[in-house]
């Protein structure tokens, strides 16, 4: 993408920056064709105010509206708004901010609407346990939380306060709705928004928001095609970043285990999980156990009757519990299933609960024998023991003091220590580094069970404060603490506050004072609240009078402007997009007294070996970061959790040392400078995500020793060919590598390596001429000689149609070695371009092989096209399915050396394959609808590779070969589907 920033059109106004430029032309387009409905995406940081500001006097100045009402989540959120559109608004009269509309520009909050529940924005509050900050709101709040119910109008449900509001809207003529950071309505409370867009048919709406279209549910997206049709414009993190209006970032994790104390308590509750388990398991609970019901619905008459196709799609949870069932050797793999990277791990307790409701459900609680219903009242009983409980719905998970262990561990705080240290080793005076937490201190009563295991204010933003001022590490950066309604810190910090505050307001100075220290601890007594401590606060930490800054998520994590921000530190629990997008974004804008700032947002996880539900806070990390976009250790921009590293997992926690992992962290945490690099900023861009495919590197170049596979021999990837010589012998690329590029086996005339040359001229010709010479010198001479000669040429001419078969068809290739990656691929893609299911073909695959030594591999494409492409390769190179047509391939038997080696080699030539068993490949899915596209991938993996006729499954004869190479895996590989950003 390239684009040239536009000046704003009025006064001396800074240059508009790129995406806002091409967000308010796309606006402006908008307008002139009557389209009043918009929906925005920009990141944090990208100017979304500016935008709107824009638009409204876009509108204004063209008499399409009378006045603009802009709502915000927050006050500091609506009083940026008014300080926008006073600085821009060229003379017009200030902003208001009454539910009256008297002014042409109105900032309000959402909650002068109707309440806003910030409970219900991903925070995984447990139970007996609620936070203690709260966000200022307007004095007039409705009664009804926006859900009363499926029925009924919600306007119905306003407070007054609200309804004179609507009342306002309707009488005050055309206007223009801003909504910002408008994921909250879909997130709360949407149909209300619909129910007051139906009462004002003619307003203009802009919804801006900065979370990822990507990430929203399938629910939020069909709200937003109600009400705005589809999203006119969206910008990435990773766009603005290269355009340079977001600094070059990188996110990191430090993994901690729980402490000695709440180890041991899990380990008595983890004996109770497997206690519970094994119980389960054995054979002669129920007339029918658990594992046999388990074989007669995956493997049985009923599997036989649905497809497992249909059966996935139906309880995708279910199945994806039995495919790690087989994982574990307890189950046999289903006819039709297929491992992906999610199954390749043993089952966890959500598994076994959801099989264990199927058997209780289908088996136990509609069997007509006692000892059934008596089993499925005890296994009932006992569940909660093991952080579940059965309700009408079947078996959930409840609210796991596991869970609660894990999320707000006492080696969290410590962990913050050794990071802010870290920090500040590296960055010295230019730290400031900031600490999010779900809340300021806990009120309720920890549950009896953890409270020997837990401090009350466990995972609270005060015990966070106390750990940091008492360690000699981080006591020196002067740590405060702000929330909601509180300031609190050492006392030298609290007292130098208030020395900065007099400074500029003395009066509010002189009307505040430091309580006597607890802990080490104090707090800030006096008349004033957050809207007037929270911009001091910014300042004093932006001068650097604190370089560490403790905070709650509902007060810092959206709004909160701080240029100043090195780092976060996030220890909430909160997983919604909504959430992670803002709590990502506050390190990210640029600071104007340091040109170089490089961010880095650090995630504390905790995890235990010790407990089958000891990777819940891994499982919350991966949801943080899932359709999220950072540079990974080989400078390419991916999403997930393996931009962090590649080596992590979404669906299990990784399995190195903890401590080696939290070293690789802090040496990429050293290295700002190569984090910059990596970003390439101001290369050019697409703002595209495309799918693409990683072989592990355990399988890149590893044999394959199973009795009756193929082994693999990935050397002859060379033959692929590498745009260097130097790599180490790595899926057949030669080290210093820039990427393979595929090439067929057979573009040179080579059918398939049958001769240990290769033949330039068609193996035919050659054969016919040497007989003819042969012939033809048996007829000049004489005696034992024309006998000899006599006897070679008839056979040669005997052997002339062996020699057909095996150069003349496609059926009859056999290749030496197994065929590589990049030759699969390049089948792949040609065949995918030919039938028009790409608009690429084998000259856009693009492979190289990063630092682990995984080859990664995508089609360098338009986004459906790397899709559909990138899981036809998955699907090639994982064991056989169920698929409906299948592909024959021959291989040549490894050849000795000498002249042994060369007639054995001879001998195949001759036909010998025929007689071979062949090596069966799945056509994938997208190539195996039909018959004519399995022939057209045929023919592109002949040229590529050598093979037969495709085969049908679907007939007797078919069937009977599936039922034999089922899940067999004929290429020893090991992929990994992730997506990627260009």
């Amino acid at each position: 993408m390239t684009a040239e920033p536009t000046t704003a059109a009025a006064g001396d106004r800074l240059p508009l920056r790129r995406h806002q430029s091409e967000a308010l032309t796309t606006l402006r387009e908008g307008a002139a064709a009557d389209e009043r409905r918009s929906w925005i995406v920009l990141p944090p940081g990208a100017g979304k105010t500016r935008v709107g500001v824009e638009h409204a006097i876009h509108l204004l100045d063209r008499n399409l509206i009378e006045r603009v009402v802009a709502f915000g989540p927050n006050t500091a959120i609506q009083g940026q708004w008014a300080k926008e559109w006073n600085r821009l608004g060229d003379g017009r009269p200030p902003a208001g901010s009454t539910r009256d509309l008297t002014q042409a520009f109105t900032a309000l909050t959402y909650q002068s609407l109707a309440v806003f529940d910030t409970d219900r924005d991903g925070v995984d509050h447990e139970e007996g346990t609620r936070s203690t900050d709260q966000v200022e709101e307007p004095d007039d709040r409705a009664t009804d939380n926006g859900n009363p119910g499926p029925a009924g109008n919600l306007l119905d449900s306003l407070a007054p306060g609200g309804r004179a509001l609507v009342d306002s809207l309707v009488a005050a003529g055309p206007t223009l709705l801003i909504l910002d950071e408008c994921h909250h309505l879909l997130e709360v409370w949407g149909r209300l928004l619909s129910d007051l867009l139906a009462l004002l048919p003619g307003v203009w709406v802009l919804g801006l928001t900065a979370t990822p279209p990507a990430t929203m549910s399938s629910r939020q997206r069909e709200l937003v095609t109600d009400l705005f049709s589809a999203i006119r414009y969206s910008a990435s993190i990773p766009a603005l970043v290269k355009e340079g209006d977001l600094v070059p970032f990188a996110d990191l994790v430090w993994v901690t285990e729980p402490t000695r104390e709440e180890r041991d308590w899990l380990s008595a509750q983890a004996e109770r999980h497997t206690e519970f388990i094994t119980g389960i398991l054995d054979p002669g609970q129920g007339t029918i156990g658990l594992l046999e019901w388990v074989d007669r619905r995956f493997l049985g008459d009923r599997a036989e009757s649905v497809s497992w196709q249909s059966m996935s799609r139906q309880r995708p949870e279910l199945c994806d519990a039995a495919l790690r069932l087989h994982h574990a050797d307890l189950l046999r793999l289903p006819p039709g299933a297929r491992l992906g990277e999610q199954h390749r791990r043993d089952p966890d307790p959500d598994d076994w609960a959801r099989l264990i409701e199927d058997w209780m459900r289908h088996r136990l609680l509609v069997s007509d024998d006692a000892s059934d219903q008596d089993l499925a009242e005890e296994i009932r009983r006992r569940l909660p023991a093991i952080g579940y409980r059965w309700t009408r719905h079947g078996i959930v998970a409840g609210r796991s003091p596991i869970d609660r262990v894990l999320s707000h561990s006492a080696a969290k705080p410590r962990a913050c220590v050794d990071i802010v240290a870290a920090e500040a080793a590296n960055l010295g005076d230019h730290l400031r580094m900031l600490v999010l937490c779900d809340f300021e201190s806990a009120t309720a009563t920890l549950a009896a069970d953890i409270r020997d295991v837990l401090d009350e204010r466990s995972g609270s933003a005060l015990l966070t404060l106390e750990t940091l001022a008492h360690d000699a590490q981080t006591a020196h950066l002067k740590p405060m603490l702000v929330s909601g309604r509180t300031v609190a810190g050492p006392p030298d910090v609290l007292h130098k506050l208030i020395e900065f505050i007099s400074a500029d307001n003395a009066g509010l100075a002189g009307r505040l004072s430091v309580t006597d220290p607890v802990a080490g601890v104090s707090r800030i007594d006096g008349r004033w609240t957050s809207r007037d401590w929270v911009p001091y606060v910014t300042s004093f930490y932006a001068s650097g009078l604190t370089q560490v800054l403790i905070g709650t998520r509902a007060l810092l994590g959206e709004g909160w402007d701080a240029p100043a921000v090195t780092g976060l530190i996030d220890l909430t629990s909160a997983t919604t997009p909504t959430a992670v997008t803002q709590t990502r974004g506050r390190a990210l804008r640029e600071d104007p007294t340091w040109a170089d700032k490089v961010a880095l947002n650090w995630t504390v996880v905790c995890i235990s070996p010790d407990h089958p539900r000891g990777g819940q806070d891994w499982n919350r990390l991966v949801r943080k970061h899932d359709g999220f976009f950072g540079t990974d250790s080989s400078g390419e921009i991916v999403d997930g959790v393996a931009h962090i590293d590649p080596v992590f997992s979404p669906f299990h926690p990784p399995e190195d040392d903890i401590d080696a992992i939290n070293a690789r962290m802090t040496r990429r945490s050293q290295s700002r400078a190569e984090i910059a690099e990596r970003w390439q900023v101001g290369t050019d861009y697409r703002d595209e995500e495309l799918r693409s495919v990683r072989i592990v590197a355990a399988d890149v170049d590893g044999a394959v020793s199973d009795p009756g596979r193929v082994e693999i021999d990935d050397s002859s990837d060379r033959e692929a060919g590498a745009r260097t010589d130097a790599v180490p012998d790595i899926a057949g690329a030669e080290a210093d590598f820039e990427g393979i590029i595929p090439m067929p086996r057979h573009r040179d005339g080579d059918p398939g390596k049958i001769l240990p040359f290769t033949l330039r001229t068609p193996l035919v010709i050659v054969w016919a001429a040497v007989g003819l010479l042969i012939a033809a010198a048996a007829v000049l001479s004489n005696g034992v000689a024309a006998w000899v000669f006599g006897l070679i040429a008839a056979g040669l001419l005997v052997s002339l149609p062996a020699v057909l078969t095996v150069a003349g068809g496609r059926r009859r290739r056999v290749y030496g070695a197994a065929p590589t990656v990049a030759q699969i691929a390049g089948a792949l893609a040609e065949a995918l371009q030919t039938l028009g299911l790409s608009s690429a073909g084998a000259d856009a695959v693009q492979m190289t092989i990063d630092v682990r030594g995984d080859l990664r591999c995508h089609l360098d494409a338009d986004p459906a096209s790397a899709e559909v492409f990138a899981l036809a390769l998955d699907e090639a190179v994982s064991p056989i399915g169920d698929p409906r047509y299948l592909l024959p391939s021959w291989r040549l038997p490894s050849r000795a050396d000498g002249r042994y080696g060369w007639l054995t080699q001879m001998r195949w030539g001759f036909g010998a394959t025929q007689k071979a068993d062949p090596i069966w490949v799945g056509v994938p899915t997208v190539l195996g609808t039909k018959k004519e596209r399995a022939v057209t991938f045929a023919d592109a993996w002949d040229t590529w590779i050598g093979g037969g006729d495709p085969t049908y499954t679907r007939n007797p004869d078919g069937a009977g070969i599936l039922v034999a190479v089922r899940g067999s895996d004929p290429w020893g590989k090991t992929s990994v589907l992730r997506m990627r950003w260009r």
